[in-house]
């Protein structure tokens, strides 16, 4: 029971309220509760929005330091705790570099098992490229119709069946 309804009793102890008055508070105190609810689910959203601005990610660390984090809720200050504690990295940018180098490296590994030298893409992503640049259904039957990726991928076309 809170404050405002303890008054309210004991104001209807003492003095007799006309039940007009009794529904209006009552309604005032729903009112405020629900404004109350409001501010609160406001500045949740608010500080997600800071957590997105920062960069900061909504699994793994990510989520565990949105949960513990309880400083200033702005974007900046937020990068720089997240920074702090490993969940941001400085080095992003290189990140990507990195990736390339993998793949690149795996390319020729995969390039030693099959014969080829794996510097470029196999057939199969080339042809999935090719697909994707294309742009008018002409343009994909051409590709899909190629002698190369028919019997190098062993692509079906009723060009195949005559």
């Amino acid at each position: 029971m809170s404050d405002f309804e303890n008054e309210l009793d004991e104001s209807e102890s003492n003095q007799p309220l006309d039940p007009n008055i009794r529904r209006q508070l009552r309604e005032a105190e729903k009112a405020r509760k629900e404004l109350e609810a409001a501010k609160a689910e406001l500045e949740a959203q608010r500080r997600e929005i800071q957590f997105a601005k920062a960069g900061i990610p909504e699994s793994g660390l990510g989520s565990l330091f949105r949960k513990a984090y309880d400083g200033e809720a702005s974007a900046e200050s937020i990068r720089k705790a997240a920074e702090e504690y490993g969940i941001l990295s400085t080095q992003q940018a290189s990140e990507p570099a990195a990736s390339d180098v993998e793949l690149e490296a795996l390319r020729r590994a995969q390039g030693a098992t099959i014969g080829t030298s794996g510097v470029g893409p196999d057939l199969g992503q080339e042809f999935l490229s090719r697909l994707a640049e294309a742009t008018t259904p002409e343009d994909v039957m051409k590709i899909v119709s190629e002698p190369s990726y028919e019997s190098g991928l062993g692509i079906w076309t009723s060009r195949n069946a005559r």
